[in-house]
């Protein structure tokens, strides 16, 4: 029996469910919040939202397509050593909290680009941090939208940029409506449902090797299992 190669009615079904949710919860927080009507509602919810799903959201920033896709295939082809990386992410993130957060917190702003000026005492130190971020972001969601796309133009022969509008339609559409309220739970909702994706292809796929313990002896004979060298 030839291997499915396709994506079947289910998987267009989560697909679809994926985009529809996600905009509903930005027309929810829309229609709730009736009119954002400062940048901190908009922005920083009034500060009135709870440490798990701002902990969710900031966790999924870091998760892009680019990870998910990049991270399977650099071990795939280079061994375990990558994850290295994770003990200086860890670093990173003990002194955020203990350093960078209690300095930044306590000043009330909307913006890391408003620190810059108050550090400075110059517009133009907040207006060159501000156009770095911006090259910065387009570069990146350019590839991050690019990613995920090309994966599905494989299994579906979707257009590369139809799946780029898409996505960017949706994601702009949720973030207008609902602001940071709508963008932190579709993003919630957005972890569950990786989360829930990537569970199911390391048990299928462990089953179909035959257990964890053979992926583990598969990968330490072709060399991948490979720590602190």
């Amino acid at each position: 029996m030839e291997e499915q190669r396709h994506l079947g009615v289910w998987d267009y079904v989560v697909f679809a469910l994926m985009l529809v949710v996600s905009a509903g919860i930005g027309i929810f927080y829309g229609c709730r919040a009736k009119k954002l009507k400062t940048a901190k509602e908009f922005l920083m919810a009034n500060h009135s939202m709870s440490v798990v799903p701002v902990a969710i959201s900031i966790l999924l920033s870091f998760l892009s397509a680019i990870s998910v896709l990049g991270t399977p295939a650099e071990m795939y082809f280079n061994g375990t050593q990558y994850f290295m990386h994770s003990f200086g992410m860890m670093l990173a993130c003990v002194i955020t909290s203990q350093v960078i957060v209690p300095l930044i917190y306590p000043l009330n702003l909307t913006s890391g680009f408003e620190y810059l000026e108050l550090r400075f005492n110059s517009k133009w130190a907040r207006m060159t941090g501000t156009c770095i971020m911006i090259v910065l972001l387009i570069v990146f969601m350019g590839i991050a939208s690019f990613a995920p796309s090309t994966a599905l133009e494989a299994v579906t022969g979707f257009p590369t940029w139809v799946t780029i509008v898409i996505i960017v339609l949706v994601s702009t559409f949720y973030t207008a409506l609902g602001g940071i309220k709508a963008v932190i739970w579709a993003e919630v909702f957005q972890g569950v449902v990786m989360l829930v994706g990537l569970l199911a292809i390391i048990i299928e796929g462990a089953i179909r090797v035959g257990g964890i313990d053979r992926v583990w002896q598969l990968n330490k004979y072709y060399g991948r299992i490979e720590f602190f060298e």
